[in-house]
């Protein structure tokens, strides 16, 4: 199925909008905007009942335009959840609390108000599961913690070229990682430093919806990715080509295991 992005602002077109939340959102592996396969559901905390499906109009905005008032409302606390899912496994699910976040925060770039309605801009990171755009060097790892050789779900990853450009990825429940960076030069691209950021308790809590919370996630401590399971030492990231994905993995483990391991700092 072709998916059509675009990077123009997303238009009121054709629906009549109520006043209250209004979600747009972005593809951040190559900036464009998603206007097709995704799925976002306010699910109410405390019991898992479905409130609402979001309404998307041509150019990607997601709203409710039949959601009870009462939701619509100042909250005392997270009241809900919003559970964003791709439908074409292009991107890796999140939950955005209900009251959305006051400000941006992690994956929550930006927000604006047009008219009675607030539009918040939200990243979506690339899932394991997406064939790779043309043209793109991409990176893959499986990761696990080095005490118990479990996953690490839901870990942030930070990849730094070497002209300082700071790409993220995340991994999914199984701790698989995929990033898909912009075309390189000739050379390729010199990746620099790994940055990793990951909680055995985000998996835990995320097992419910099956997503990890946007502010828990951007929240996770940093850890250190081993380069060797037998040593203390950081790892390195090599050259990512156009031609060869650069798979991220600790040294000392058997060709059938390549894990990239982790310990907490």
């Amino acid at each position: 199925m072709a998916v059509t992005t675009t990077r123009r602002e997303p238009t009121l077109e054709r629906l009549r909008l109520s006043v209250g939340e209004a979600l747009v959102f972005i593809d951040l592996a190559s900036g464009d905007l998603i206007t097709t396969g995704l799925r976002c559901s306010l699910v109410q905390r405390g019991g898992g009942r479905l409130l609402g499906r979001s309404v998307v109009t041509p150019s990607g905005l997601h709203v409710w335009p039949d959601l009870p008032e009462r939701w619509r409302q100042p909250q005392e606390g997270v009241c809900a959840d919003v559970l964003v899912r791709d439908e074409l496994q292009r991107f890796q699910p999140l939950n955005l609390p209900w009251p959305l976040p006051v400000r941006p925060v992690g994956q929550i770039l930006s927000d604006r108000v047009l008219g009675g309605m607030r539009m918040m801009r939200v990243g979506l990171l690339s899932a394991p599961t997406r064939r790779p755009p043309p043209g793109v060097c991409s990176v893959y790892g499986l990761l696990t913690w080095q005490g118990d050789g479990e996953p690490a779900a839901w870990a942030r990853v930070c990849l730094i070229d070497g002209e300082g450009r700071v790409h993220e990825g995340a991994s999914d429940a199984e701790g698989r990682l995929a990033l898909h960076l912009p075309p390189p030069g000739p050379g390729g691209v010199g990746a620099t430093a790994l940055q990793v950021f990951a909680d055995p308790a985000l998996g835990l809590a995320s097992m419910g919806l099956g997503a990890p919370d946007v502010l828990a996630f951007a929240d996770q401590p940093a850890v250190v990715a081993l380069a060797d399971v037998e040593g203390q030492a950081a790892f390195v990231p090599g050259v990512v080509a156009a031609h060869e994905p650069l798979i991220l993995a600790s040294h000392g483990l058997p060709p059938a295991h390549r894990e990239l391991r982790l310990v907490p700092v």
